[in-house]
């Protein structure tokens, strides 16, 4: 632009110089026929030479009026070169806002893609730890299950041992009475045999036989029924060993039971307060990758969070104000109904991510 104004420029100031130097010829060539024919010059008319007179002079106020309309034109043509270059500087200001914005809206859609990104990272993350809580969780569960199974089948078969260990000594009592009758029958038929002995004997034998016979039989008598009741505190002590037994085999089942309800109610309230606290966790943007945080937090049996320090920092202010935030935000904590129970999260550390 700059070079086409400088050509016009030019150009006008040709014209206007070629057009005065036209004047001026027209006035040098008037002056020199005047001069090398004054007898002409002289016989025209009075009347005429006003006009001659006012034509040198209209011709001297046109040079001054092509100076002027030189003088206008080069203002308009630096006017116009002035607006152009003000329409030109315009254009390329809006040009360079125009790239600006451009630029600005590109890195605006890059972080949020990159924001996004990073979200959808977290999230998968998130779903693949919960995946393998619930795994881990679920084969505890299995173990357990396998181990109370085996513990249930090892209580049946002592059971069964003590059922067959009673009968045994049942077996054993059966036996023992057997040999007890057998021996009093060899004895009833000893006596016989004595008493027909005695028979041959004087009176004062017999009386005396029936005598020892009467005190053998009482003592017999006696003796038996302390064997009755050595038998029968025998038998009372094997019951009450067997109760007891059982009674503590019963006592453990219940405990074990009680364990395992406990073991996955920890486990569940667990998952269930970290999943609250996650849940409420508001990452902040702009931060960098790879930031992590574990945080220890005291509780109330009920749930309240009494307290929560940071034990282990990211180093970014930022993101461990929002994981502390995130744990006031949830209280009160789902916990366990039973008070036991519920101690085991009297203290939690929790880490973030």
């Amino acid at each position: 632009m700059s070079k086409r104004f400088n050509g016009e420029l030019i150009l006008e100031n040709i014209v206007g110089i070629v057009a005065a130097g036209l004047v001026l010829l027209g006035m040098v060539g008037s002056a020199f026929w005047v001069f090398n024919h004054p007898k002409e010059a002289e016989k025209r008319p009075l009347v005429e030479k006003p006009k001659k007179l006012q034509t040198v002079k209209a011709k001297s106020i046109s040079a001054d009026e092509v100076e002027k309309l030189y003088q206008k034109k080069r203002d308009e043509i630096a006017a116009k070169k002035a607006a152009e270059l003000a329409e030109r500087k315009r254009i390329e200001e809006e040009k360079q806002r125009i790239i600006a914005e451009k630029n600005r809206l590109a890195e605006l859609e890059r972080k949020k893609k990159a924001e996004v990104l990073a979200e959808k990272k977290r999230l998968e993350a998130e779903k693949r730890r919960v995946e393998k809580e619930k795994k881990r969780l679920a084969e505890e569960a299995k173990q357990k299950k396998i181990k109370a199974l085996a513990e249930k089948k090892k209580l049946e078969e002592e059971k069964k041992r003590l059922a067959k260990e009673k009968k045994r000594l049942a077996e054993k009592e059966k036996q023992r009475k057997a040999e007890e009758a057998k021996k009093k029958a060899k004895a009833e038929a000893e006596k016989k045999r004595k008493a027909e002995e005695a028979k041959k004997k004087a009176k004062a034998e017999a009386e005396k036989k029936r005598k020892a016979e009467k005190a053998k039989k009482k003592a017999k008598a006696e003796a038996e029924k302390k064997r009755k009741a050595e038998a029968a505190a025998e038998r009372a002590r094997i019951a009450k060993e067997l109760a007891a037994d059982i009674a503590s085999r019963e006592a453990e089942e219940a405990r074990i039971a009680e364990e395992n309800a406990k073991n996955k109610a920890i486990a569940r309230f667990g998952v269930a307060i970290t999943d609250k606290v996650k849940g409420r966790w508001v990452i902040p943007a702009k931060l960098p990758q790879g930031l992590s945080a574990t945080l220890q937090i005291k509780t109330t049996h009920k749930g309240r969070i009494k307290s929560v320090k940071i034990i282990r920092s990211s180093g970014n202010i930022a993101f461990d104000n929002s994981a502390v935030q995130a744990v006031k935000q949830s209280s009160p904590l789902p916990m366990p109904k039973k008070v036991d129970w519920a101690k085991a999260f009297n203290t939690i550390n929790m880490k973030f991510p």
